[in-house]
């Protein structure tokens, strides 16, 4: 049984190509907020809400999250 890394309400960073081999999109950084854990059958993890004004919500992978890391 897979254990889930983020909590309902936990800020954290979202990357939509983590995987990728161009560093740009590999480095991209997107602050959202975790809405819902979804259950272990889904093929999803995590429901989430995009920060950067599309306010879009979202169905993610833990793969894509990341722990969000303030500005200095």
């Amino acid at each position: 049984m897979k254990v889930k890394r983020y909590k309902i309400d936990e800020w954290v960073s979202y990357c939509r190509f983590p995987d990728s081999e161009y560093g740009k999109l590999k480095e991209e950084r997107i602050r959202a907020v975790v809405l819902e854990v979804l259950k272990k059958q889904d093929i999803y993890d995590y429901r989430i809400y995009l920060d950067n004004g599309t306010s879009m919500i979202i169905k993610v992978r833990e793969k894509n999250l990341f722990p969000f890391e303030k500005p200095n």
